[in-house]
């Protein structure tokens, strides 16, 4: 993440999110159908975002974006075309069709000399909402 700070300014938005029930498509599917679901994951998320925007797998199931120049509502905006797209997709792969769902959490960078792993840590924060309200969500932090 530390190539991604010289490109934030105030108003940047910043997304974590991760995929719903991860551990079950690998157990029930095997690791190689987990690898097409996280490879679609990558593919729907780099098709709606902008060139001016950066996306990574940041581990495991997890992954983040980082939105310049993008306030919070317009963010969800984004979140919520990225979650519905996933939502209605399906996955086929040689162990079977595959459908699932992420929850995102979003927070904007509101003071230049905030701390970026605070940033982190209130998009994190509003990820683990989005999961404790019942997944397949966008939640954004206060």
């Amino acid at each position: 993440m530390a190539n991604w700070t010289t490109r934030l300014t105030e108003g940047a938005t910043l997304v974590m999110f991760d995929i719903d029930h991860f551990k079950p498509v690998n157990d029930n599917y095997g690791h190689l159908a987990g690898d097409e679901v996280i490879r679609h994951t990558a593919q729907v998320t780099r098709s709606s975002i902008r060139q001016s925007d950066s996306a990574g797998r940041y581990g495991g199931e997890e992954f983040g974006i980082i939105l310049p120049e993008t306030d919070a509502e317009n963010a969800r905006l984004i979140c919520e075309r990225i979650r519905e797209s996933i939502e209605k997709s399906t996955v086929e792969t040689s162990a079977g069709n595959i459908t699932y769902t992420i929850s995102m959490g979003i927070a904007q960078l509101t003071d230049e000399p905030e701390n970026y792993m605070q940033w982190m840590q209130k998009a994190d924060e509003a990820l683990y909402a989005a999961k404790e309200s019942g997944r397949n969500r966008v939640v954004v932090a206060e």
